[in-house]
């Protein structure tokens, strides 16, 4: 079985790698001739004879085109195993409406009969357009993070933290607050996503020894994600792949 995780960008691509790999037991394989856009960056892990992709599509502005991108790939496939499965969209919840606006983009690309919801699998049903004119099916899970507020991936990593942790949770939320008036005319940070990651940084710049303080990469491979209660349960179902 081939399944696919789309997501939004850099963090998220480090962070699902590390989770897919800890708590699922997949092995990284190769880098992925699955690159349908330019600037993406994609790799594959096998478990068994299982393969996964996880692509960073760059931003939240590219997923609609990297999903459409694999609905191609899966019409087009001249055998069952060189399609997907199963794919994963994983996204930030950056502000109101951003839940509505993904899956008004996602529906408008699958064409389907039945509409893809955040937080549930949605199988879709496809005849490919090969000559064949085989009929297939495709399983989508939508994530939008975090599930019950506004924010990013960092936002949601920092929530998982503080909830599993009081005295990490009262470094955070000086971080939080510091960030929000250390920057008032906003000559540095310009938007909120600036601020968000601001606020991840703040928080390790703490926590982490200066010398593992290299690269927002290193951060995320330095922790154990897996041991923490809220990342396991709100990505329990990417279990389901492989």
């Amino acid at each position: 079985m081939k399944s696919i995780i789309i997501c939004e960008g850099d963090t998220d691509f480090v962070l699902l790698q590390y989770f897919m790999i800890k708590v699922n037991g997949w092995k990284e394989f190769k880098d992925s001739g699955f690159k349908p856009i330019k600037g993406v960056n994609s790799r594959d892990f096998i478990k068994d004879s299982h393969i996964l992709t996880i692509i960073s599509a760059g931003g939240c502005s590219n997923i609609k085109e990297v999903f459409a991108a694999v609905i191609r790939n899966n019409k087009n496939a001249v055998l069952d195993d060189e399609r997907y499965s199963k794919i994963v969209i994983v996204t930030d919840n950056d502000e109101s409406g951003t839940e509505a606006k993904i899956v008004s983009d996602l529906n408008s690309v699958s064409m389907n009969n039945v509409e893809i919801h955040n937080r549930e699998w949605t199988e879709l049903s496809y005849t490919d357009e090969t000559s064949s004119k085989i009929s297939f099916s495709t399983d989508v899970l939508l994530l939008v993070i975090p599930f019950d507020e506004n924010g990013a991936l960092e936002t949601f990593l920092l929530t998982s933290i503080a909830k599993q942790n009081t005295y990490d949770a009262e470094i955070i939320k000086k971080g939080n607050a510091f960030v929000e008036i250390a920057d008032p005319d906003s000559k540095y940070l310009k938007h909120r996503g600036l601020k968000t990651k601001a606020k991840f940084d703040v928080y390790f710049s703490i926590r982490t020894p200066p010398k593992q303080f290299r690269m927002r990469q290193d951060i995320l491979k330095n922790i154990p994600w897996e041991e923490y209660e809220n990342v396991r349960e709100v990505f329990k179902e990417l279990g389901k792949l492989g």
